[in-house]
């Protein structure tokens, strides 16, 4: 006698197209704050932009657990994968590598200046110009540009920086930063650093 209950007959469909287009508005808000998409009022900006990553991450994560326990299922009653389960992991992960090899628009604009950027420097150096108020330098402005008594000069992103954080570029011709006095302190160029501090 054959059983034709419908939980052992139902055909289980593996998570496809479906759960890759979930996760494709949580890679656009991610992509969206990397590469400046959009701007976030200035004290705003502080909670905002966490919060947008936090919620697409959150998201993103909630979407795999539905692929995980769809993809489970499937396998259980159908004993065998389907390529279909493949898209939505593939998806991400050519986000995630597009999000590592392709430059931000700051990473581009500071390829382009950092030339001028540290003949700028040199000649503060040089000079003894301790400050200098808003710059531009190849289209890019800087809300100001300072030496301070470890000799690094400092050229702050007026864009990134906010009331409680200051983001920049740091050039170390004549100094060796001290890591402590920094949150984020990474290499970006010969005698470059990319920095954020605090205020």
């Amino acid at each position: 006698m054959i059983d034709n209950r419908g939980d052992d007959t139902r055909r289980v469909r593996p998570p496809g197209v479906g759960a890759a287009l979930a996760a494709v508005p949580f890679l656009a808000m991610l992509a969206g704050v990397r590469y400046d998409w959009w701007r976030y009022p200035k004290p705003a900006v502080v909670l905002l932009e966490p919060a947008t990553v936090g919620f697409a991450l959150l998201s993103l994560l909630a979407v795999g657990a539905f692929w995980v326990v769809r993809s489970y299922g499937f396998w259980k009653r159908e004993q065998h994968l389907s390529w279909q389960m493949g898209i939505a992991p593939l998806v991400v992960i050519t986000a995630a590598l597009a999000f590592v090899t392709m430059q931000t628009p700051t990473d581009r604009i500071f390829g382009g200046a950092n030339a001028e950027m540290a003949e700028l420097a040199d000649s503060m150096l040089r000079d003894g110009t301790q400050h200098l108020g808003p710059t531009e330098i190849d289209g890019y402005e800087f809300s100001t540009i300072f030496i301070r008594e470890d000799d690094c000069v400092y050229f702050v992103d007026s864009r990134r920086s906010t009331v409680t954080t200051v983001v920049g570029w740091l050039y170390t011709a004549d100094c060796t930063p001290n890591p402590d006095w920094f949150r984020i302190l990474k290499p970006v160029a010969d005698n470059w650093y990319s920095f954020e501090q605090s205020t």
